[in-house]
């Protein structure tokens, strides 16, 4: 890639995160790109990632896992979703570009997260024409792209978001739509609209190792939590090994929530593809 790419994909890339999508067993059914629209966690990704799925996280460059809430909205001809990530700080996020647009033989790139090590980080395109189907103004580009990048962001040389990677189901290839499908996904979710969350079921889980969380000693002083229930997504790896705990539900009380996260960072389950496994606890003093 040139130095021009190089550079002012740097600025880009924090924003861009990969979506891994579960089935209700809680196994990995597909992933995908995505990047932040908003500091609140909305990103934007394509529709045909989450097809299938249950649940979902969104992972970033630096290693941050954040469980997704749901769906706000989606363009169904466009093959676009709003999703939102439980995001606990603002987060670096993509402003659509008004006015660029890009013309045939322009050169722009394809900003990729380096997570998803099957593709290099950056993809330089050229676009070769500007067509109109029914789900309105789309370019394609030269070399052709992978489905394996649908939801990525497109850049031209001043860094500025100019469109997005959507697979087109009808000819089983991906292009770009620009950058104004974006602000009207965007700008379609209310504030007073939020996402239902979903659970994954136990049932089809493969754990070797899952020790009960024990209630903490600190809780049990007077004025402590008591009962109180919770529930917590456990993310494995290849190896089966827990990678990531996310408090779904809270305890209430953050020693509980502390105590469950611990132990549940030390399970285990058999090796295979990556999957995720929504664990409700009570705790009782």
């Amino acid at each position: 890639p040139t130095s021009v790419f190089v550079e002012v994909a740097q600025r880009t890339r924090a924003a861009v995160v990969i979506v891994s999508v579960f089935d209700e067993t809680g196994h990995l059914s597909a992933n995908g790109h995505g990047f932040f629209v908003s500091g609140d966690g909305k990103f934007i990704a394509d529709r045909s990632v989450i097809t299938g799925g249950a649940n979902a996280v969104a992972k970033v460059a630096d290693g941050a896992i954040y469980n997704v809430s749901g769906a706000l909205t989606q363009t169904t001809p466009q093959s676009l979703v709003l999703l939102k990530a439980d995001a606990t700080h603002p987060l670096p996020f993509l402003v659509p570009s008004a006015s660029a647009l890009p013309d045939a033989g322009d050169e722009v790139a394809i900003v990729l997260s380096p997570i998803e090590r099957t593709n290099p980080v950056l993809l330089e395109e050229k676009i070769s024409g500007r067509f109109t189907d029914e789900a309105g103004e789309w370019f394609d580009v030269t070399p052709a792209l992978s489905k394996t990048i649908a939801g990525a962001p497109v850049i031209n040389q001043r860094g500025e978001l100019i469109g997005v990677v959507t697979f087109r189901a009808g000819s089983n290839s991906c292009a770009i739509r620009p950058a104004a499908a974006l602000t009207t996904l965007a700008s379609s979710a209310t504030p007073a609209r939020t996402a239902t969350p979903s659970k994954i079921p136990l049932k089809g889980s493969k754990l070797v190792y899952a020790p009960a969380p024990r209630y903490p000693s600190d809780a049990r002083q007077p004025g402590g939590a008591g009962q109180a229930s919770g529930s917590f997504r456990v993310l494995f790896d290849a190896n089966g090994r827990a990678v990531a705990v996310q408090t779904i539900h809270s305890t209430g009380n953050s020693a509980l929530d502390q105590a469950a996260v611990s132990t549940l960072i030390q399970w285990r389950s058999e090796a295979g593809p990556e999957w995720s496994l929504v664990v409700p606890i009570t705790f009782k003093p």
